[in-house]
C-alpha cells in the first residue's frame, strides 16, 4: 500500500469523478419517470465521469502505469465518453427547457459521434495487435492523431453551440407561451453552456498550439510550451463546472412551467402575424375568452401558461395565440399582464387594502417577481407602484 498513485492534481480529477458519478446515480435511480430531464442530466455526468476518469488514465503518472498493466480496456472503453458528451448535454438542455422531447430526422445527427467512435474502434483494431501493446494507446501515440483530436474537439464544441442555439431560441419565445417569464428564462443553463464550449474551445486552442509548432518548427520546440499547465487548468474549469451545473440543476424547480416545444413552435409570432393568413377563429371565441379572463380571472395564477388558458376555454395553443396576436395587437405575456395590472391598480387604489405592502399586493394579482413587476408597472404607468399609490390613494388621517 505504499505505492502512489496520485497526485494532488489528481485529485481533483477524482472528485470530479466521485461527485459526477453519485449524483448520476441519484438521478437514475430516482422515481420520477415521467420527466425525462433528470435522466439525461444522470447520462450527461456519467460522461463527465467517464473523461474525468479516462484523463487519469492517460496522464496520471503512476495511475497510468497501474491502467496499462491491469485494465488496459479502460483507454478505448472511456474514449466513447468524450465523443458523446455533446449530443448528451444537448438532449439534457431540451428536456430542462420543454415538457417532451421531440425528434426530427435533422436529429440523426445526434448519432454521428458514436458511428465516428465505433468506425475508429475498428479500424484501431485492424490496425493494431495485442503483442503491440495496448491498441488504443498505440493509436492515441500515433503521429498524427492531433487531426483526430481536432475532429473530436470540433464536435464536442458543435454540440455546444447547438445547445447553446437551443436555448437562444426558447428565451425568444417564452413571451408567447408564459405570463411570467423571468422565472423560466434558464439563464443559468445558457451561462453554464457556454462554459461548457469554452473548456471545449481551450482544449482545443492548446491542440491547435502543438499541431502549429510541430508543423513550423522542429518537435523539440513543443517542449517549451506547458501543455501539462493548460491541462490542468482545463481539469479545474471542468470541476467548478461540474459542481455549478448541479447546484442549478438539482435545486430547479421549475419543470411543472414547462410546455412543450411543438406548443411553443406552433405559436410563434412570425407563424401568426402574417397578414394574407385568415382568421381561424370566430367571434363567439373572442367573445368567450374575454368572459373567461374577466371573470374567472386565470392571471391570478402566477404560473399560467397558454395551454393552460387554452384548456379553459376549450381552444387549442396554437388558435388561442392566433386570436389574442390578431384582435388584441400583443402576445401572450402582455395579454395576461394587461389583467395584472389592471387587478393590481385597483389593489393600490382601494382604501382597504391600504396596509397591505406594494409587493405582497403584486403577489395577490399574479406576479411573483418584485423586479418584474415594478418594471412592467411602470412601463405603463410611467410611474412607480409607490409613486402611483401615493397619488391614487388619500391618505388616511
Amino acid at each position: 500500500m505504499k505505492t502512489l498513485l496520485f497526485n494532488s492534481h489528481d485529485i481533483v480529477l477524482l472528485v470530479a469523478c466521485y461527485i459526477c458519478f453519485l449524483f448520476a446515480a441519484m438521478t437514475l435511480l430516482g422515481r420520477s419517470k415521467a420527466d425525462s430531464t433528470p435522466r439525461f442530466l444522470g447520462f450527461f455526468l456519467l460522461s463527465q465521469a467517464g473523461i474525468s476518469a479516462y484523463v487519469l488514465a492517460l496522464y496520471g503518472e503512476d495511475f497510468h502505469l497501474w491502467s496499462v498493466a491491469h485494465m488496459p480496456w479502460v483507454f478505448s472503453t472511456l474514449e466513447l465518453a468524450l465523443w458523446l458528451e455533446g449530443p448528451l448535454l444537448l438532449l439534457y438542455t431540451r428536456s430542462a427547457l420543454y415538457q417532451q422531447l421531440s425528434f426530427k430526422k435533422v436529429d440523426l445527427v445526434l448519432l454521428l459521434p458514436l458511428l465516428i467512435y465505433l468506425v475508429t474502434l475498428v479500424l484501431v483494431k485492424v490496425q493494431f495487435t495485442t503483442a503491440q501493446g495496448v491498441d488504443f494507446l498505440l493509436f492515441l501515440r500515433a503521429e498524427h492523431i492531433q487531426y483526430y483530436e481536432h475532429l473530436r474537439n470540433v464536435v464536442r464544441a458543435g454540440f455546444g453551440v447547438w445547445a447553446l442555439f437551443t436555448i437562444r431560441h426558447y428565451q425568444n419565445q417564452l413571451s408567447t407561451a408564459y405570463s411570467n417569464t423571468e422565472s423560466v428564462n434558464y439563464t443559468w443553463l445558457k451561462l453554464l453552456v457556454v462554459g461548457f464550449i469554452v473548456l471545449r474551445l481551450w482544449s482545443e486552442s492548446y491542440l491547435i498550439i502543438y499541431t502549429l509548432v510541430t508543423a513550423i518548427f522542429d518537435a523539440s520546440t513543443v517542449t517549451l510550451i506547458n501543455f501539462n499547465l493548460m491541462g490542468i487548468i482545463e481539469n479545474y474549469g471542468q470541476l467548478l463546472l461540474v459542481s455549478t451545473l448541479l447546484f442549478f440543476a438539482l435545486s430547479d424547480p421549475r419543470n411543472i412551467l414547462r410546455v412543450s416545444k411543438e406548443t411553443l413552435d406552433g405559436i410563434t409570432n412570425k407563424d401568426i402575424t402574417k397578414t394574407d393568413k385568415p382568421n381561424t377563429y370566430s367571434p363567439e371565441q373572442v367573445t368567450r375568452v374575454g368572459n373567461h379572463m374577466e371573470k374567472q380571472r386565470p392571471y391570478l395564477n402566477n404560473q399560467l401558461k397558454i395551454d393552460d388558458l387554452a384548456r379553459q376555454v376549450s381552444l387549442s395553443p396554437k388558435l388561442l395565440s392566433n386570436l389574442i396576436n390578431r384582435e388584441f395587437k400583443v402576445n401572450f405575456f402582455e395579454y395576461v399582464n394587461r389583467y395584472r395590472l389592471k387587478e393590481v391598480s385597483a389593489y393600490l387604489t382601494d382604501p382597504n387594502m391600504a396596509n397591505q405592502s406594494i409587493i405582497d399586493l403584486a403577489f395577490l394579482a399574479g406576479y411573483n417577481s418584485k423586479s418584474s413587476f415594478n418594471r412592467l408597472f411602470k412601463l405603463d404607468t410611467g410611474k412607480t407602484p409607490s409613486q402611483f399609490r401615493k397619488e391614487k390613494l388619500p391618505a388616511t388621517p
